[in-house]
């Protein structure tokens, strides 16, 4: 398979007039979302911008996947962008991308009536080759300024069809879909179900915050498949909404994002026994690169572990990365880095970043060998990968080397925490807990359970109540945000 347009064109011949995609406003059968993908591709060629970039900035839904394929079919790039995002980082992104067009809610409809060419579509599956790029995504920088990861059609192809044959994804499974499709998991979604003809169901985002309509949603729905961020996994779990209402279709829970916490995890497959819960490691450079198949006998304590490499991805752990380079041995902890058919192209237009975070793999001087460097921790143990957080989420405190994310862990299953987020304060060296309650919660006794469950070193000095985590563009905490606010109060 040489791009993603053949996802549709061959699932079209099979199960065309079938529900492709639904939201709140409607829904399009596979070919109706060919036919308006096509005549979305003639509008952009009645404008002279075949094949070139082409921004979608457009509420999640039917007419963002139309949009996002059309671009596909004229031989362009696609960038997804959060239509609520302030205004200073769309212009941002904007400027980076100097894209032939942006497609929004004004201009839809017009560039939709372009005219449905065949040859649009036998033209863009004979030239678009899979180390092409198929659309760019943007993530955070540590600089404030978003870097746009750019993802070629291999890349999708490859997750895609190991997804499908490891977990029997068939055109009877419907996807339940959270994520924003400027975020690296919806492609999952959509292109899952262009591959499967599965049905792809649009989750209204008002109710994430809402449990227990959430979860009649995806009963009402009959939605097999969920792939979600563990936050709002635990969310639901707190709010106990698993007691009185179990969706009975579903067959398969994937997470990704943060750590799953134990306890939340544990919940889950207590509470949904027949489910096939797996837990999907990656980044936006290199899409999910790590899974772990949850046994369901297993009981686990502290995170999960993120398991074993997918299709024709290779993990290395490296310790020393940036000076005497070797790899970590049985127990001990490296760096992730990442090779294989995964990778994202690069940065775009900064190669001075690119080539800071994809390089040439140090154990091998052989031949070119890229690898990226994640900046996570792990070790490899009983045969399976064992997260350590992030490198640079680390932190030296009283003479001891301290995982945040350890903390946050602990902070999570003390009880009355929904989330927690942990930076440290190296001029006034204090440990600085930022958390979320979810429900009633003592600062006294939030401080008495870290006391009994971690060493006296790393118990937090601060506690900060905040009414909601920030979450940044990828759904992570947002602890930039965080330690800029904290900073700039001086607490």
């Amino acid at each position: 398979m040489r791009n993603l347009i053949e996802f549709l064109e061959n699932t079209c011949k099979i199960k065309g007039g079938d529900i492709a995609v639904s939201d709140r406003d409607g829904s399009l059968t596979f070919n109706e979302i060919r036919s308006e993908a096509l005549r979305i591709a003639g509008g952009i060629a009645k404008r002279g911008d075949m094949g070139e970039t082409v921004a979608v900035l457009l509420p999640k839904g039917v007419k963002s996947v139309c949009a996002m394929l059309g671009v596909l079919y004229s031989g362009g790039v696609y960038v997804p962008m959060d239509c609520r995002a302030p205004e200073n980082r769309t212009r941002l992104i904007l400027d980076i991308v100097k894209p032939a067009l942006v497609i929004d809610g004004d201009n839809y409809d017009d560039i939709a009536k372009g005219e449905m060419n065949e040859r649009l579509a036998e033209a863009a599956i004979e030239s678009a080759r899979d180390v092409d790029p198929a659309y760019i995504l943007f993530t955070s920088g540590s600089t404030g300024v978003p870097k746009g990861v750019v993802i070629p059609h291999r890349r999708v192809i490859n997750y895609i069809n190991w997804a499908k044959e490891r977990f029997a994804i068939t055109g009877d499974d419907v996807i339940g879909n959270q994520a924003p499709f400027y975020f690296t998991v919806s492609a999952m979604d959509v292109y899952l179900c262009m591959a499967t003809g599965a049905r792809l169901e649009i989750i209204p985002e008002h109710l994430f915050s809402q449990p227990k309509r959430l979860l009649r949603h995806l009963q009402d729905k009959a939605v097999t498949l969920i792939f979600w961020v563990s936050s709002v996994y635990r969310h639901v779990m707190q709010s106990g909404a698993l007691e009185e209402i179990k969706p009975d279709a579903l067959k398969h829970a994937w997470f990704v994002g943060e750590p799953m916490a134990a306890d939340t995890l544990n919940y889950w497959t207590e509470k949904l026994p027949p489910v096939r819960f797996a837990n999907m490691y990656g980044a936006t450079e290199t899409d999910m690169t790590i899974c772990f198949d949850v046994l369901k006998e297993t009981s686990f304590e502290g995170h999960v572990p993120i398991g074993i490499p997918c299709a024709n991805t290779g993990i290395l752990l490296i310790k020393d990365l940036d000076a005497d380079a070797k790899p970590a041995g049985m127990g001990e902890i490296g760096e992730i880095c990442v090779r294989g058919s995964c990778l994202a192209l690069g940065y775009y237009k900064d190669m001075e970043k690119t080539k800071a975070a994809f390089i040439q793999n140090p154990l091998n001087n052989s031949y070119p060998d890229m690898i990226y460097r994640t900046g996570d921790l792990a070790e490899f143990k009983d045969g399976l990968f064992i997260f350590h957080g992030r490198r640079d989420h680390q932190f030296k405190h009283l003479g001891y080397r301290i995982e945040a994310g350890e903390i946050e862990a602990v902070s999570e299953q003390a009880g009355g925490v929904r989330s927690a987020c942990v930076l440290y304060d190296a001029e006034k060296r204090r440990i600085v807990l930022f958390y979320e309650p979810g429900g009633d919660v003592d600062e006294q006794a939030l401080r008495r359970a870290l006391a009994g469950n971690l060493p006296a070193y790393m118990v937090p000095t601060l506690y900060v109540r905040l009414d909601e985590m920030p979450l940044n563009a990828n759904k992570k905490k947002d602890r930039m945000l965080l330690k800029k606010k904290y900073m700039e109060g001086d607490e």
